[in-house]
């Protein structure tokens, strides 16, 4: 083995090629400058097609050029054993290096072979342009349908400000009901104030009437004290029934062109990622369009849309999902339909009086947002009259952003930033048959005087014109009449305040 790859590095007993050519002179320098130049040329090419392919990454098969190189390179080297071996006769190692060339050279015919279908593939010049005429016809259509769809948004616009502002006339009807109910409250607190004095009065003189007049003040005085819860209920009741029915118009109003936008938002981005995707296939397989396209692609600013239209219709997609989220909200907490016991979800309930009350939760300009923390157990859905219940969460979470409020303008909650705003919601299963419902928050402390009165009918620590002081009193009837249950209030200094609310699972 040895021996044969010495004879093949050596020269052995040939004679080099030059003395085939008498070392004639003229005829040795004739071979060597031909050969010289042939494989000058030969290593020249493969140059070119290196520089060509780097320049044409979008070849669909620029590995044959890379063959080819190797071929040429090949039969350059070639030409170089034919001048070495003019003076150095290793003739089996340029054999071997033949060979190579050879092997080299009919591989790349076979696969040239193979290769020419793919080649004859390519589209003609005709048929790019017919594919460039269709294309431009496709994007005249999707900006006609991106007209259509601006038409459409613009006149939806229209009809949500028109909604708007009857909604806003609505509310200052309503705004104004409700200054004469409080104009109306005042006076009869003034009557009150005069028939109590008039009740002292009359008390001092009948001291010495007899035990039978005595239990007949009592009877008429409780018969007076229901007929003040009477009425405080039946004119808080009627405002909540007129709030609901006005709340379920306006969501039932909203709801069916949101269900339409929501609806057709999906489709449409179905469309545009089908036109984007087929512009995408075209810039590949095209990527040097006619001169008319191409300047009509700069002008329409392609690469922008194709990042954007997915933002714009993300970003409907989500609005609608908001307004929907609403919708719901203001549907489940009106519930003017459902004055009769039923099963209702407590959770549910809840949270659509968040919802309704998250613009007074987020942060406004000197007070920070308020932050809700929400610790729900499992519970099952229980016995209730769901409207009233609602009405006892919206009237405990209002008074809870009240206090938070009034008590962020002070300089202590001010200077410490750590200290902020929290209300936070917990339910739970106690003695499987009752549900706890747990609202606190980081205000200040009710104190005991003002806790022993917090549910009397009429009494508030509001200014005049902001609070009624029925808000917590109906509430308490609602838990412990209607639902057989109990609603109670601690706090402690610095822990703020807390309202628990227990509710038998069944009524019945």
């Amino acid at each position: 083995m040895q021996e044969m790859w010495k004879s093949f590095f050596t020269s052995g007993p040939f004679i080099p090629h030059g003395h085939c050519y008498l070392w004639h002179t003229p005829l040795v320098w004739l071979h060597l400058t031909s050969d010289s130049i042939i494989a000058l040329a030969y290593f020249s090419i493969p140059i070119t097609l290196v520089y060509f392919i780097s320049k044409r990454e979008d070849l669909p098969f620029n590995w044959i050029f890379a063959l080819f190189g190797a071929f040429i390179v090949a039969c350059g080297i070639t030409h170089i054993f034919e001048i070495w071996t003019l003076w150095h006769p290793t003739y089996w190692l340029s054999a071997t290096m033949k060979a190579i060339t050879a092997l080299i050279s009919f591989a790349t015919a076979i696969l040239l072979v193979d290769l020419m279908p793919q080649a004859l593939a390519l589209p003609s010049p005709a048929q790019l342009e017919s594919a460039n005429r269709l294309l431009e016809a496709e994007i005249v259509e999707r900006q006609l349908a991106e007209a259509a769809l601006k038409k459409a948004k613009e006149e939806l616009e229209i009809r949500v400000e028109e909604r708007t502002a009857e909604l806003k006339s609505q509310t200052q009807q309503l705004e104004l009901a409700n200054r004469l109910l409080a104009s109306e409250i005042v006076e009869r607190q003034l009557a009150e104030a005069a028939l109590k004095k008039a009740k002292e009065e009359l008390e001092i003189r009948v001291e010495e009437r007899t035990a039978e007049l005595k239990s007949q003040t009592q009877q008429l005085e409780q018969a007076l004290s229901e007929l003040k819860q009477a009425q405080s209920k039946l004119i808080h009741s009627e405002k909540m029934s007129s709030l609901g029915q006005l709340v379920a118009g306006v969501a039932h109003e909203i709801n069916n062109p949101i269900n339409f936008i929501y609806a057709n938002v999906t489709h449409a981005r179905e469309y545009a990622d089908s036109l984007l995707e087929l512009v995408n296939i075209y810039q590949e397989q095209y990527p040097n369009p006619l001169p008319t396209l191409k300047e009509k692609l700069q002008c329409v600013d392609l690469d922008f849309i194709i990042s954007d239209l997915p933002k714009i219709l993300i970003s409907m997609k989500n609005g609608a999902e908001r307004i929907l989220g609403i919708v719901k909200s203001l549907r489940i907490f009106s519930r003017h339909d459902e004055a009769e016991m039923k099963l209702a979800d407590v959770h549910e309930g809840i949270d659509s009086t968040l919802m309704i009350l998250q613009s007074r939760l987020n942060a406004k300009p000197g007070l920070a947002n308020i932050q809700v923390i929400k610790e729900y157990g499992n519970l099952p859905r229980i016995e209730c009259y769901p409207g009233q219940l609602n009405q006892v969460f919206m009237n405990i979470l209002a008074n809870a952003i009240d206090a938070l409020e009034e008590d962020s303008h002070s300089e202590a909650i001010a200077a410490n930033e750590a200290n902020r705003p929290l209300i936070k919601i917990s339910t739970k299963l106690s003695d499987s048959e009752v549900v706890e419902i747990r609202i606190s928050n980081n205000g200040p402390e009710i104190t005991e005087a003002v806790r022993d009165q917090l549910f009397n009918p009429f009494f508030t620590t509001k200014p005049v014109g902001k609070g009624t002081g029925l808000g917590l009193s109906i509430g308490y009837q609602i838990i412990t009449v209607r639902h057989k249950g109990e609603l109670q209030c601690i706090s402690a200094p610095g822990q703020g305040a807390e309202f628990i609310i227990k509710i038998p699972i069944n009524l019945q």
